[in-house]
């Protein structure tokens, strides 16, 4: 089974977890590590926590492409064999690890490019949909 570890700056990749959770209370394979929350070294604490999980295959997602959680990931992802996804959301968090999917490079492109689509401006859309039924209200 693929672990996934949410790594981010603050409480986010706990809000991540928790809505996880909210969906399928029983999940085992997620884990997450707030950033900079307390007096800690992040990157000390990150390489033992992949080095706990990598049994596994291990995909971890970041909140910032280039900030410094997703540096710190990215510095480790060769030596330790996993994957990074910067700019979490949701979404594809949920598609991830909700899949029946294996998690192989090609699974892993097709979700990270479904999620590009999946961020709207809704009044533009709406906008957009004038005339056609957009809500059931």
């Amino acid at each position: 089974m693929t672990n996934f570890l949410i790594a981010t700056h603050g409480r986010l990749a706990e809000g991540f977890y928790e809505s996880v959770k909210f969906f399928n209370s029983q999940i085992e394979n997620v884990h997450y590590m707030n950033a900079y929350v307390e007096h800690n070294d992040f990157e000390k604490n990150f390489i033992e926590k992949v080095k706990d999980l990598s049994e596994s295959p291990l995909i971890v997602f970041t909140d910032i492409p280039g900030g410094s959680v997703n540096r710190i990931a990215s510095k480790y992802m060769t030596k330790y064999g996993y994957k990074v996804i910067s700019g979490i959301n949701l979404s594809v968090l949920l598609e991830l690890v909700f899949s029946p999917e294996t998690m192989n490079e090609e699974t892993i492109e097709r979700l990270v490019t479904s999620s590009r689509e999946q961020l709207v401006y809704m009044n533009k859309l709406i906008e957009e949909m004038e005339g056609k039924e957009f809500t059931n209200d």
